[in-house]
């Protein structure tokens, strides 16, 4: 199978207004997005009608591909470097 035909990796990035930290969540998600073979997702619990699931229970909290993969944010430069790696490993 080539690189085309993979499954992006899918990253949800739960955040809420009233979290301090959300901000840099944001600015990460951002350059998540610049990043080829990388779908992002920023879910606002503080919207209507969005609840989360049983596995986030602060926020911000990183989901990469259905597993928590940080509660708070991580460091950005390494985090980015960490989703190029894990992006590497699939083709």
């Amino acid at each position: 199978m080539d690189q085309s035909s993979r499954p992006p990796l899918r990253l949800e990035i739960y955040v809420g207004r009233h979290c301090w930290n959300c901000g840099e969540a944001l600015q990460i998600a951002e350059q998540a997005r610049q990043l080829q073979g990388i779908e992002v997702q920023v879910i606002d619990l503080d919207q209507k009608g969005v609840a989360p699931p049983p596995s986030i229970f602060a926020i911000p909290t990183y989901v990469l591909n259905g597993k928590v993969v940080s509660l708070g944010n991580p460091a950005r430069e390494a985090f980015l470097a960490q989703l190029q790696r894990e992006k590497s490993r699939e083709t």
